[in-house]
């Protein structure tokens, strides 16, 4: 068991970067638009979610555990990227 968490701790130090990463460029969208109703974008929702879907088929990976996650990581995503357009927006 200890050998198992050592890889899962060891898979984490490499997701928490990326997903950074990842949110820095939600942070660069919200700054980007200039309407408050283009934040949330459905297509590009199941974009993303059909590519990572893909992804996971590609690798015989369990789908359904990762679009759970993905729409969930979609949708914190959102949120925060209505918090940074929404800061923006009440600046003089």
């Amino acid at each position: 068991m200890p050998e198992v968490r050592d890889e899962i701790d060891r898979l984490d130090r490499e997701i928490v970067p990326l997903l950074l990463e990842r949110l820095e460029y939600i942070s660069q969208a919200g700054r980007i638009k200039t309407d408050r109703n283009t934040v949330r974008d459905n297509d590009r929702v199941e974009d993303v979610v059909s590519k990572v879907l893909s992804k996971a088929q590609d690798q015989n990976g369990n789908a359904r555990y990762i679009e759970e996650i993905y729409r969930h990581l979609i949708e914190w995503s959102i949120n925060f990227e209505f918090d940074v357009w929404d800061e923006l927006d009440t600046k003089p």
